[in-house]
């Protein structure tokens, strides 16, 4: 039952490991399935409640994006998105039918955009697109921020930075580092030619590479090794029909989106939730066609997206960056990097403010959970202990930043 007095917080989804609130990412992943029962739902897989659930201080609403991601379904695959604009049209179209039509109650609520990972770069498109038809009073409704988490926006910001972070830790020696660091340098290249698809292969490449040199260390956590996290793809995907030679951008696929339908989220949303929702057509299966999603995203996965948000902090809107410090797909370092391209006038400020402690009682005790910085309509949290699925890592800490993004 929606609320009449909490804001409204929308979750779009996961980079999954690549490519969250409101928007998870792949693209692909969801945020339905995914993003509400593995990380911030009011209840998980098995239908036990969850005591750290963001439900407790926003109405949730999730949206699977692009079309294709969980039990969304095209009939026609002329209408796959290729884009994140041709997303940001999409999730505004929907906007317009939930604020004008189905909840107009909302349309003078808080109005927040939460996201994780690939979500980031369709959160920040999204959230231009609404501000766009707000101010041209084409849609009503109450925007006051985007939360950018662990966010795929600068793709060779963290290609360029997977090396020092892990040479600073000690994955990698000199030499191998010099290894990273010229896969890195070939990819570049291509970015700076405009060549988006071969840009996606040769990230892929360079997973592959980190991959061998560190062996195995997990993109989503770097204390655990891929296989032994949650969500790699090493120890759920070892069979034979995953074992034959696959095309980049299937390997990049099983590695990033396939881990957030695994078999038990998949059974629990093709069973009960199916059941409950009671209007998934029979021929729709949950996460399907989520192949295709990334397939046809492609050609945009390497695009950066920092200007939009350069774009959004000049109309003052208020935007959070939310980072783990242990992830490494979209690590602190090459957050720090894209952050830095910013133009908006107040960028510098922020960059020179102090940087100050946070500490959440949890049920654990207390402890120092990270640092946060801001300046105007600017706040960069770094969450100590979370990895790329920070809701899910440190789910305390990640609490604390939502309500302090809605001031509850």
């Amino acid at each position: 039952m929606w609320s009449k007095f909490v804001p409204l917080a929308l979750f779009l989804a996961l980079i999954q490991n690549s490519l969250g609130d409101g928007s998870v990412g792949g693209p692909g992943a969801d945020s339905t399935g995914f993003g509400n029962f593995e990380e911030i739902g009011p209840i998980d897989i098995t239908s036990t409640g969850r005591n750290y659930t963001w439900l407790q201080f926003a109405d949730l609403v999730f949206v699977d994006n692009p079309v294709g991601a969980g039990f969304s379904y095209v009939d026609d695959p002329t209408a796959y998105t290729h884009n994140v604009q041709d997303i940001a049209n999409d999730l505004f179209t929907w906007a317009k039918d939930f604020f004008g039509t189905k909840h107009p109650e909302y349309q003078t609520r808080p109005f927040y955009i939460f996201c994780e990972s690939y979500g980031g770069k369709m959160s920040a498109a999204f959230a231009k697109t609404l501000q766009d038809g707000i101010d041209q009073s084409t849609i009503k409704a109450n925007l006051q921020g985007v939360a950018l988490g662990d966010s795929w926006i600068s793709a060779m910001d963290f290609v360029n930075t997977w090396g020092p972070y892990l040479h600073a830790v000690s994955y990698l020696d000199e030499n191998q580092l010099a290894q990273a660091q010229a896969q890195a340098a070939t990819c570049q290249k291509l970015v700076d030619q405009s060549q988006w698809t071969d840009a996606t292969n040769c990230w892929g490449d360079m997973e592959n590479l980190i991959g061998d040199l560190t062996n195995g260390v997990s993109w989503y956590n770097i204390l655990k090794e891929g296989g032994q996290d949650e969500w790699s793809v090493a120890k759920k995907y070892n069979s034979v029909k995953y074992l034959k030679k696959r095309t980049p951008l299937q390997t990049l696929y099983d590695n990033h989106v396939r881990p957030m339908q695994h078999d038990s989220l998949t059974d629990f949303m093709n069973g009960p939730i199916r059941q409950k929702l009671g209007i998934i057509p029979s021929k729709v299966s949950f996460g399907a066609q989520s192949g295709r999603v990334f397939d046809a995203q492609s050609g945009d996965f390497m695009t950066p997206n920092y200007a939009t948000v350069d774009n959004l902090l000049t109309r003052g809107v208020n935007v959070n960056v939310y980072v783990g410090q242990l992830d490494l797909i979209c690590d602190v370092l090459g957050t720090e990097m894209w952050m830095d391209r910013l133009t908006w006038t107040g960028y510098s400020t922020f960059k020179n403010s102090p940087r100050n402690s946070y500490s959440v009682q949890n049920l654990d005790g207390n402890y120092v959970d990270g640092y946060v910085k801001s300046y105007k309509n600017l706040q960069m949290w770094y969450i100590l202990r979370g990895g790329h699925m920070v809701a899910h890592d440190s789910p305390w800490a990640a609490l604390h930043v939502l309500q302090s993004i809605l001031k509850k």
